[in-house]
């Protein structure tokens, strides 16, 4: 695993601490945090490690002490992080069945996704009642935590709620360029939307069921603003569209693909 920590001689531990929680000289962890620096990765007093509060700050720390359920961690220094790209990127997968939606958490937020938003759609083969919904939300947003922790992210996705094709689609901010990924959409490459789009800093994508969406989704998506984008000859399983479709936005218009632009839009 190639990680940014890798390259240089910072600690190779990075972990997620709330804002709150990181001061100007100590950051305090406890529950989840302290029993992860004490009984997963057994740190003791004196390790140094990369404090990071999901905002854009990033720090480098050395464990003091635990006390009772806290573990207590003097900032060290401030460090200057550059790992966001200057493209915002929404990705909003249709809600699958077991852990398929794990898996797109983990690789949207490792490749730069700032919000993840999984929608049903008359298609979707999966169902939550509420409180499953609540507890699935709950579990993706601790994958996009942890994913942010081993990718290098300063900032850590937003995991929204589980909201309904009809109800996503219409909240598509007017500055955003719109994509719906869905099989046999568009027979053109997705690379020719560096064409007919230029200047995009801001992506929605939208990805279908395995079955597709159906003519009415992408009917009223078309109302709305979105263009529909094929996924290449090959059927894709649902998971695997949703990663390229961020993997295809980063090359076209983020930092997979380009100098990351300068000016209003570059992030700090």
């Amino acid at each position: 695993m190639i990680t940014a920590a890798a390259t240089n001689h910072q600690p190779k531990i990075r972990i997620f601490v709330p804002p709150e929680r990181l001061l100007a000289d100590r950051a305090l962890l406890t529950e989840n945090g302290y029993h992860r620096l004490k009984n997963v990765l057994r740190l003791l007093p004196g390790d140094e490690l990369v404090l990071f509060d999901g905002n854009g700050r990033e720090a480098l720390g050395v464990l003091e002490t635990y006390q009772g359920e806290t573990a207590v961690i003097r900032v060290l220094d401030e460090l200057d992080a550059s790992t966001e790209s200057a493209l915002e990127i929404t990705i909003a997968p249709c809600l699958a069945k077991g852990k398929k939606i794990d898996l797109v958490v983990e690789k949207a937020v490792e490749l730069g996704a700032d919000r993840i938003c999984v929608v049903t759609s008359a298609r979707s083969v999966a169902r939550l009642k509420p409180e499953a919904a609540i507890e699935r939300v709950e579990r993706w947003r601790r994958l996009a935590v942890a994913a942010s922790e081993q990718s290098g992210r300063t900032q850590v996705p937003i995991v929204e709620r589980i909201r309904d094709f009809e109800e996503f689609i219409r909240s598509k901010p007017d500055d955003a360029l719109g994509l719906v990924f869905t099989a046999g959409a568009d027979p053109n490459p997705p690379a020719t939307l560096r064409q007919r789009y230029p200047d995009i800093y801001k992506v929605v994508a939208v990805v279908g069921p395995e079955g597709g969406f159906t003519d009415n989704e992408l009917e009223l998506a078309r109302e709305f603003g979105f263009t529909p984008v094929g996924v290449g000859p090959r059927t894709l399983r649902a998971e695997t569209a949703a990663i390229v479709a961020v993997a295809v936005c980063q090359h076209l218009w983020g930092d997979l693909g380009r100098k990351p632009p300068q000016g209003p839009h570059s992030r700090t």
